[in-house]
């Protein structure tokens, strides 16, 4: 006779500095200073991503999450905090099918453009030339675009 299977087990989720997670770099070109340090990292298993409030200019956010479960670990940890409001847990079919955990204002269905979804997220468009503003470098429309999302959090 078969051993029974164990039953599974809950996501081990680690909150963790913000500088720890993988995609701070990302981010610290990108975001607010003040959203930067209020940031958290997310680790899951054994990857940390991180997970920026709103606020300011910043009006929502969101976490992937591979499988229902996790989405569920994180929506809980990411609700007991400050900057996270409404955090709801959304199947999403880009950029492939998966659940994330959103926060704050809910995205449009569709975007205008790249500078409508990049406002949404609070992120601008990396400085690539150190005697240009961010804001120039977003008006501009320089062809740097920066995604706020791949894989990860935001």
């Amino acid at each position: 006779m078969p051993e029974p299977t164990p039953p599974p087990t809950e996501p081990d989720v680690t909150v963790m500095p913000p500088a720890e997670a993988y995609d701070f770099d990302y981010f610290r070109c990108r975001v607010d200073v003040g959203l930067l340090s209020r940031s958290i990292a997310v680790r899951v298993f054994r990857i940390p991503l991180l997970a920026v409030p709103v606020g300011g200019s910043r009006r929502g956010g969101w976490f992937g999450a591979g499988d229902l479960a996790v989405a569920l670990a994180v929506r809980q940890v990411l609700a007991a905090l400050n900057g996270f409001p409404c955090a709801r847990i959304t199947w999403q079919r880009i950029p492939s099918c998966s659940y994330a955990v959103e926060w704050g204002d809910r995205p449009p269905t569709t975007w205008l453009d790249d500078n409508e979804r990049l406002a949404f997220y609070g992120l601008t468009r990396p400085d690539l030339d150190p005697g240009r503003s961010r804001a120039s470098a977003v008006s501009s429309g320089s062809s740097n675009t920066a995604r706020p999302y791949s894989c990860g959090p935001h």
